[in-house]
């Protein structure tokens, strides 16, 4: 009994180590900079598996240098298992959180997107402070689009999103939930501050391209007064923004 459970350890060992060397091969063909944790484990599991092959075949022997062999090799691989183990993990952690990352960012200008900006909310909520819900539309980008081409209409886009989270810094977090939408939680501001805020950032928006018809149009809530979640918030600065963008039509034409 003793001998059949040592042959299943060996080749239990021995799977394992062909296996770990399939994926060495198969991350050196794809992820080339993670290579040695693979060599460590496998490095770690050879060990292993000659303990564990000489342990077998020491049943015939009874010899007292492979009773050596065996407790050296086998201590020795379980440290450098362990080390690999714990190295993959910390990659495995790494990785997963780059991979939740990219689900919540918007890739074009690297704000949070509509998932990251109501995770951001779900947390922000829970602490029934008062905040600000921004809700801001860019005036005039197809205009742009088709006067400038679509590669300008990016830029336009990019450039608008840097004053954005420029100018709320660390008071909130900035969100593009859309082509050229954007939420905002902005917190820590009264509202005079949110105004001034938001003059700034029409301001400097105003001035990104020589285009007529250009800017930025803002609608704001308060939590909870204005609703207790993300929808109900955004309804209401939906329609001060739609009042903000016939205001501004209103006042270019005034001027013309």
């Amino acid at each position: 009994m003793m001998e059949l459970q040592k042959i299943l350890v060996y080749l239990v060992t021995t799977i394992l180590l062909f296996y770990m060397i399939r994926l060495l091969i198969f991350t050196k063909k794809r992820w080339k900079f993670r290579t040695y944790t693979f060599i460590i484990l496998i490095g770690g599991l050879s060990l292993i598996n000659i303990a564990t092959f000489v342990d077998m075949i020491n049943n015939f022997s009874n010899s007292h240098f492979a009773y050596i062999i065996i407790k050296i090799s086998f201590t020795l691989g379980a440290i450098i298992y362990v080390l690999g183990v714990i190295l993959w993990s910390d990659y495995t952690k790494k990785t997963i959180e780059k991979f939740e990352e990219i689900a919540l960012t918007d890739p074009m200008t690297g704000t949070l997107n509509r998932k990251g900006i109501e995770n951001r909310y779900n947390i922000v909520s829970k602490s029934d402070d008062y905040f600000y819900v921004v809700l801001c539309d860019l005036d005039g980008t197809k205009r742009v689009n088709d006067n400038f081409g679509h590669l300008q209409g990016d830029k336009y886009i990019n450039h608008a999103t840097k004053i954005i989270t420029d100018t709320i810094g660390l008071k909130g977090n900035v969100a593009r939930i859309g082509g050229d939408e954007f939420i905002i939680l902005l917190s820590y501001v009264d509202i005079q501050e949110l105004q001034q805020i938001i003059s700034k950032i029409k301001c400097l928006i105003s001035k990104l391209v020589p285009e007529k018809n250009t800017g930025i149009s803002c609608g704001y809530s308060l939590f909870p007064d204005d609703g207790v979640t993300l929808e109900e918030l955004i309804k209401v600065a939906d329609e001060k923004m739609y009042e903000d963008k016939k205001s501004s039509k209103r006042h270019r034409n005034d001027k013309l």
